[in-house]
């Protein structure tokens, strides 16, 4: 196709890109939606993870020159695979797991596959998200032309593009005004924190070290602290559950998170496969809530803005009937004195209780009682009663090995209230891992 023809099919976006940046030929990033050119056996490979989730599945990223092509052979390509293969074996590649890109000013082919030899992702197996990690290097012709190339700083009210060299001096001669007239703790930083080591390690130093303020926001946290301050005000290790926790339970209550849909291969690979009933807690009836009712479990379509009462609910019912375990809760739970020791920690001093001050509280508050709890979450009675004896109730001898799952939806707004009764209901029912202090509470399975 002549330069003519494919400058009048080129938008006027793609067009000032082209100009802002000359060196790239952006023709030569098309990249056919309808096939893929499989890694040559000498293609370079660079094992990564996904960044999407908490899960971190394996992938395993493959870069090998433009003009070059592997075989349909096992020798002959870098994959070690006989074509034609199935999809979902680690081998299949789509178009979404492939693109073009500039490496050292050359044109490469990349493609990011799930890694079937790890124990996370077996059998080459991925979520939505996952699949298309292999669209994420810049490539004009993609999505990512939107990316941003060079610093713009805010003229007049329009974001103008400036070198690296005077966003700098910007930067350093506003913070130093703002710190000398206002203090540290006017100077504010907003970034991203996936990938955090790799991308945001200089920016951490710079804003918690060099500048010492307290306002900096990685992505979702205000500081950096845990995510869910109830999880760690417990002496709970959030985010600490192996996947064979989630294998080996038999029943599991999932709160502002649905596993199928944001960490899919925890859900398909482990969760699913493993049997356990899903007490599913989330205001919209997905799949998730589906494949629950379907299995034995129950979905609890809370009111948005209503978990914790909804966790207390549940925990005053198995504290009624005596399933708490007992066991656990002397071994691990803090005594009064114990709290009070807990110097500089002002949420612990204040909200911290043993388990007979903790019993008392739901008790007292009629709003924990199960035909108030229903009025208020709108689940009905019967169902959060279900939801407790699933969770607690001996099964002869031996009680259920329950396991907690909480994530965003559960902890970005009313934060503490949330994470604290979840963790609470799961230290009643003595849902355990590594004790992160010496006299704390152990961990539950949050994840």
């Amino acid at each position: 196709m002549g330069s003519d023809n494919a400058t009048k099919k080129m938008s006027r976006r793609e067009l000032l890109l082209a100009a802002r940046t000359p060196s790239i030929d952006v023709g030569s990033y098309e990249t056919p939606a309808d096939e893929v050119p499989i890694p040559p056996a000498n293609a370079q490979v660079l094992p990564t993870a996904c960044e999407y989730c908490i899960v971190g599945c394996g992938y395993k990223a493959y870069v090998w020159p433009y003009n070059q092509v592997g075989g349909g052979k096992a020798s002959e390509n870098a994959l070690h695979a006989d074509f034609p293969v199935s999809v979902a074996s680690g081998k299949w590649v789509s178009p979404n797991m492939h693109n073009v890109v500039r490496r050292n000013g050359e044109l490469h082919h990349v493609v990011i596959v799930p890694d079937g030899e790890t124990a996370v992702n077996r059998k080459g197996n991925h979520s939505v998200r996952g699949g298309t990690l292999g669209l994420k290097p810049y490539n004009p012709r993609r999505p990512t032309a939107d990316r941003l190339q060079v610093p713009l700083v805010r003229v007049r009210g329009m974001l103008q593009p400036v070198s690296w060299d005077d966003v700098t001096t910007i930067l350093a001669d506003v913070s130093k005004h703002v710190i000398q007239k206002h203090g540290e703790a006017a100077w504010g930083i907003k970034y991203y924190s996936y990938q955090f080591w790799e991308n945001t390690y200089a920016v951490t130093k710079f804003a918690y070290g060099a500048i010492g303020t307290p306002a900096g926001a990685e992505h979702d946290k205000p500081t950096a602290v845990n995510d869910a301050v109830g999880l760690d005000d417990s002496g709970v290790d959030g985010f600490s559950s192996s996947y064979s926790d989630w294998r080996d339970a038999d029943v599991v209550y999932i709160s502002g998170v649905d596993p199928y849909e944001n960490q899919t291969i925890l859900f398909t690979e482990w969760m699913a496969p493993g049997g356990a009933r899903v007490i599913f807690v989330n205001p919209r009836k997905s799949p998730t809530a589906a494949y629950a009712e379907r299995t034995g479990g129950i979905h609890l379509q809370v009111w948005p803005g209503t978990d914790s009462v909804l966790n207390n609910a549940v925990a005053r019912y198995i504290v009624e009937q005596g399933w708490e375990d007992s066991d656990f809760i002397a071994r691990k739970m803090a005594t009064r004195a114990e709290i009070e020791s807990e110097k500089g920690q002002w949420r612990r001093l204040r909200f911290g209780m043993t388990f007979q001050e903790y019993k008392s509280f739901l008790l007292a508050d009629d709003a924990y009682t199960l035909a108030k709890a229903a009025e208020i979450t709108r689940i009905p009675a019967e169902k959060i009663k279900l939801a407790a004896e699933m969770l607690a109730k001996p099964r002869g001898r031996l009680r259920p090995k329950a396991s907690f799952m909480l994530e965003k939806g559960n902890y970005w707004s009313f934060n503490f209230p949330n994470s604290a009764s979840l963790t609470a209901l799961g230290l009643v029912c003595g849902a355990a891992g590594p004790v992160r202090s010496s006299h704390g509470p152990a961990a539950i399975n949050a994840g």
